[in-house]
């Protein structure tokens, strides 16, 4: 890898290299000169390190990586418009590209005409792509432009599939798993390459001969580390069945869920209920996909390793399964399962 020389280096270089008997001190004629091309010259010795560091997958960052990443025959996903459904009232019609919103400004558009006898729900998506689409129910509220005979709006189920650019690192994770590991043949790889390149896809569990010869088992959670939703789901099984050998039999499939409430005792600091969710979330997408379990001592890790949860220490931690309201400090998970945390709880002893 080239490294970018100083500016006092290359000063001292072209001094060096000078054959005049004049002095060479600050201030001087030739300092002076040498100086002023030795700022524009560490300018290019920048440029340089940089482009090295563009052109190669573990090096490269932005467009730079995406341009590499393509000619390697891996595109970044880009980033996905939520979409769901607005319940409006009153007697009107409501034309395809009709604006609602939220309060704070979230607006979607309407994706099909609909004319409107008393309510009816009408299918939307966000109009700016992304993860912040994805608003919980009965926050679509504001009609954006009046519709004549439209008298009010609202979401009854949160909008939903709203996904964020692919970041640099997962973009360079997919390329490097291409190229690491043998896929060919619709072998288990295969799959797991076919699932990752779609869309909102974030994590994906490859079973092979699940139910016997020549049947494979695609489980999928998407880019928010939830599990896939139906219309997710549909996507991913469309690319495979584009791509994988005809006598192949694939289920593609969600993880299921078990609802857990966490339980601290003695906690120093301010705790974010979400920002302990979101650490818990992040920590099951890429470790807990394959029946195993989730014990006291994973999730006090997590808790203290993540900044944003706002805990530095605690005195205890209960796992609850709300199923059957049983208390332990390890839950056990089925294959294809994954812990929801439902709740967390901070108890002051």
């Amino acid at each position: 890898m080239y490294n970018a020389r100083d500016q006092a280096i290359i000063l001292k270089e072209l001094q060096d290299y000078s054959q005049l008997p004049v002095s060479k001190i600050e201030g001087t004629f030739e300092y002076d000169v040498f100086a002023s091309n030795s700022i524009e010259f560490s300018k290019t010795e920048v440029e340089i390190e940089q482009a090295y560091k563009a052109a190669f997958i573990l090096t490269s960052w932005g467009d730079y990586l995406t341009y590499a990443a393509s000619g390697l025959g891996v595109e970044r996903k880009l980033a996905v418009a939520a979409k769901g459904y607005v319940t409006v009232t009153g007697n009107g019609d409501v034309p395809a590209g009709s604006l609602f919103a939220t309060v704070d400004g979230i607006q979607f558009r309407t994706t099909e005409f609909c004319a409107v006898k008393n309510s009816a729900d009408i299918p939307i998506e966000a109009t700016k792509p992304g993860i912040e689409g994805n608003v919980k129910e009965g926050l679509i509220t504001v009609i954006s432009l009046s519709i004549p005979g439209i008298m009010s709006v609202t979401n009854n189920a949160a909008t939903y599939d709203g996904f964020d650019e692919e970041l640099d690192e997962e973009l360079k994770q997919r390329v490097l798993f291409k190229y690491r590991n043998a896929i060919t043949s619709g072998n288990e790889n295969h799959y797991k390459l076919w699932a990752m390149s779609v869309p909102g896809v974030g994590a994906v569990t490859v079973r092979k001969l699940w139910k016997g010869r020549g049947t494979v088992k695609v489980v999928i959670m998407d880019a928010n580390h939830e599990p896939a939703s139906d219309s997710l789901l549909n996507q991913v099984r469309d690319y495979i069945d584009s791509q994988r050998p005809a006598t192949a039999d694939v289920t593609i499939v969600a993880p299921s869920t078990k609802p857990i409430e966490i339980r601290i005792h003695g906690v120093i600091g301010t705790l974010d209920e979400d920002g302990v969710k979101k650490a818990i979330k992040s920590f099951l997408s890429t470790e807990l996909f394959n029946g195993e379990s989730l014990s006291t001592a994973q999730v006090g890790h997590i808790i203290l390793d993540n900044k944003e949860t706002g805990v530095s220490d605690y005195t205890d931690i209960e796992l609850v399964d709300t199923t059957n309201s049983i208390s332990a400090s390890k839950i056990i998970l089925n294959q294809d399962e994954l812990p929801k945390i439902t709740k967390v709880v901070v108890i002051n002893d």
